[in-house]
């Protein structure tokens, strides 16, 4: 059965971020997809290979890659694309951010329907700085949220070589395509997490609530009118969201993070 299925490559590219690491790796292992394979591409000054030996030793390609001038993410990026193996690709398993154990499977359904390439509308968002700490949310973006992407494998859609933005034109090329997004109510696959140590500071995180005019009166209303953005609907998560969100943090306390936050305590007890 699972040799029937199309493996899927999902590609991490990492630098010093152990605890981050491991909870990307978490959730690769965690993924009810079964025909899969992890790429790392480590860029950091420690490597972090010894994170990977609880994964089958066919379900790794570990590259170590030292740091060049000039070359930014999505240099690093295209080179975990040349080293993947799949079908489908995952080309963002992104170390700050987590999947739902039911992302993969959810994407690669939709591809087998005919699509080259599929996003979310949104994900839920969480920002480790008060008062946002237990109020995750949901952001939206117009056109797919870029790191959510899983496509074909392709020989001639790569990234542009840029610190910033690089994925932003990585799905414009693919939505040329047949180009599918999932509607926000699968927003609960994927939790975007801002740590301060971010490509993108903490204000292009909360933008997600109001990057379109809609958006913005919708928050204004409930920030200075009401003076409670937390009334906000998109702080209102469905019972499909909370619990995964639930699962994020106790995956993240099993992983190290969140030490000084009383979350850590509750998921000891």
């Amino acid at each position: 059965m699972t040799a029937s299925l199309p493996k899927i490559s999902c590609l991490l590219v990492t630098a010093d971020r152990p605890m981050l690491c491991r909870r990307a790796i978490l959730a690769y292992r965690q993924q009810t997809y079964p025909h899969k394979e992890l790429v790392v591409l480590d860029n950091g000054q420690e490597p972090m290979e010894y994170l990977l030996q609880d994964l089958p030793h066919e379900d790794v390609r570990y590259l170590r890659v030292e740091k060049t001038p000039g070359q930014y993410i999505g240099a690093l990026r295209n080179q975990a694309l040349e080293a993947a193996t799949g079908d489908l690709i995952v080309p963002q398993w992104d170390d700050d951010d987590w999947s739902h154990p039911e992302r993969l499977a959810r994407q690669a359904a939709v591809l087998q329907e005919g699509y080259d390439a599929c996003t979310l509308a949104g994900t839920l968002m969480h920002v480790d700085a008060d008062p946002y700490f237990d109020r995750p949310f949901i952001g939206l973006l117009e056109g797919g949220v870029p790191p959510t992407i899983m496509h074909r494998r392709d020989a001639t859609i790569r990234y542009p070589n840029l610190r910033r933005t690089s994925d932003s034109h990585y799905i414009n090329s693919w939505s040329r395509l047949r180009y599918a997004i999932l509607p926000p109510e699968q927003s609960h696959l994927y939790v975007r997490y801002f740590h301060g140590g971010n490509l993108w500071e903490q204000e292009h995180f909360l933008r997600r609530m109001r990057n379109t005019p809609r958006d913005w009166l919708a928050y204004a209303w409930y920030k200075y009118v009401r003076g409670d953005v937390f009334a906000h609907p998109r702080f209102r998560l469905s019972q499909e969201a909370r619990e995964a969100f639930a699962l994020y943090l106790a995956d993240s306390v099993a992983c190290g993070l969140f030490p000084d936050r009383p979350v850590a305590e509750k998921a000891q007890v």
